[in-house]
């Protein structure tokens, strides 16, 4: 008798718990059916709202990148045909998470063509339209807008932006005068497949007898010298036809703009801020001009290939390209992360690191992200509910980590064929180390492409060209401030 009581009490004091808890509830919930982050995770940060209306959810639309875009259409939002079955499941799962906590419907509006992105979201603002809670442009293409003043400053948001699903560097680095119009995080995967990085063909390492790039990077080693004395060993040979292309050997490839990537994996930096949150030309000094010239000499080796100038010998030179290291034509090569799935396309034995470091001393592995087609989030000024779309995109990125970023990793490591524990970790050196520049975003008097021109141009005239475009930078930039106040 005494346990049968000792068992009833206990069920009435789990009773009366459950009832508390559940008079803590929203009260727009009467059925109790969502869980207000109970365990103190999940959405806990965010306000204790549900935004259904007369019975139905709230609709929550957000402006993405179409299938026009080919391999940077947007797949992160609604589940997509043309996505890997892994990616589109979590995308179904990330947004039943949501929708359920708070009430909405999320719903995807894809742009139909090149330029769709710029024109809807300036006809939404001139129309007095409300069409979209959230757009998701390429980064280059949010600076523009952000220039014009279309999206509100997530600065004066109740949401802080600051948890681990938002990229704490972009969020710093992607504000001017302490306002920030735009962030990426775990919401925009495009921000991490656009992210540079290396591939190597793991059997010519061998052949060679050349470092283990992994152990490089692990010591700290993997710098540009060593990129540069690596492919001299290899060096290059013509397989007999007397033509130089991609049937040849060559020790590295490399494209039109890895001049400035490797500018920016050396420690350096377009751009910077000055204490006013002000961009500064950061491009000009002596270890600057160090640093280029190291850059220049690699890039004018004999052993290393300039993809851009084989254009005309191929229909797609990037997939020749690709194919070059995936056969065993090149050793290096370098790619952004979107890249990987066309190597393994080939089903080779190849390998992943990051850009190199300038030298030994510098402490950090750093990776140029390609702003042109990195997305990122915004809310539109048209929006008439800032607040709501602020607690919905934060709720969709910190809901993204579980479950379409750790889609995301496996597809990598599973469809994309990374194929060993080393290019895992390597996949965390170079998302940890990614780097955004507003001279990339803006190209404010050409910062963007002057040093790409020049490496490849057979004389180093660094100094001299940035003295005389220095002018047209700074007037930019006080141009792009003025109008962004």
């Amino acid at each position: 008798m005494k346990r049968i009581i000792c068992i009833l009490l206990s069920l009435l004091i789990a009773a009366a718990l459950l009832a508390a808890c559940r008079d803590t509830s929203d009260v727009s919930d009467p059925d109790n059916s969502v869980d207000v982050s109970a365990s103190g995770d999940l959405f806990a940060n965010l306000p204790d709202v549900n935004y259904t209306v007369d019975g139905e959810p709230a609709e929550f639309v957000i402006l993405t990148t179409g299938d026009w875009a080919g391999r940077y259409k947007s797949i992160e939002i609604c589940a997509n045909e043309q996505a890997p079955e892994l990616i589109s499941d979590s995308v179904t799962e990330r947004n039943a998470m949501v929708e359920e906590r708070f009430g909405v419907k999320i719903i995807e509006t894809r742009t139909a063509a090149y330029g769709d992105m710029l024109t809807l979201i300036r006809n939404n603002a001139t129309s007095g339209t409300d069409l979209y809670d959230v757009v998701m442009p390429f980064m280059t293409d949010a600076a523009v807008l952000s220039a014009e003043k279309l999206f509100y400053d997530l600065n004066t948001s109740s949401v802080s932006f600051d948890g681990e699903w938002w990229d704490q560097n972009a969020k710093s680095t992607l504000s001017i005068d302490k306002k920030l119009y735009f962030i990426t995080g775990d919401l925009c995967l495009l921000a991490y497949d656009c992210t540079s990085c290396l591939a190597f063909n793991k059997d010519m390492i061998d052949d060679y007898n050349l470092d283990n790039p992994y152990e490089l990077v692990d010591s700290g080693e993997w710098t540009l010298d060593k990129l540069l004395s690596m492919a001299r060993e290899v060096g290059y040979h013509d397989n007999g036809d007397a033509k130089k292309d991609f049937s040849d050997i060559w020790g590295c490839m490399i494209n039109s703009s890895y001049a400035t990537s490797m500018f920016i994996s050396s420690g350096e930096r377009l751009t910077d801020k000055d204490e006013n949150d002000i961009p500064t030309i950061a491009v000009s000094g002596d270890r600057q001009s160090d640093v280029f010239a190291k850059i220049f000499d690699l890039c004018s080796d004999s052993s290393i290939c300039h993809i851009d100038s084989y254009a005309a010998n191929y229909d797609d030179v990037w997939l020749a390209a690709s194919e070059a290291i995936a056969t065993g034509h090149v050793v290096f090569r370098p790619v952004v992360v979107i890249d990987i799935q066309e190597v393994a396309s080939f089903d080779c034995n190849f390998g992943i690191i990051p850009t190199p470091k300038y030298d030994a001393e510098q402490e950090e592995y750093y990776s140029y992200v390609s702003a042109v087609c990195a997305t990122c989030v915004a809310i539109p000024t048209s929006n008439e509910d800032f607040e709501m779309a602020s607690v919905i995109m934060d709720a969709m990125a910190q809901a993204s980590t579980d479950t379409v970023k750790t889609a995301y990793y496996d597809t990598l490591l599973k469809l994309r064929k990374i194929q060993d524990d080393d290019g895992e970790r390597m996949l965390d050196i170079i998302f940890g180390g990614r780097v955004y520049d507003y001279g990339i975003l803006f190209g404010w008097g050409g910062i963007n492409t002057f040093m790409n021109d020049i490496a490849f141009s057979g004389s180093n005239t660094f100094q001299s060209k940035l003295d005389s475009i220095t002018g047209a930078i700074q007037s930019d930039i006080n141009n792009t401030v003025d109008r962004m106040r």
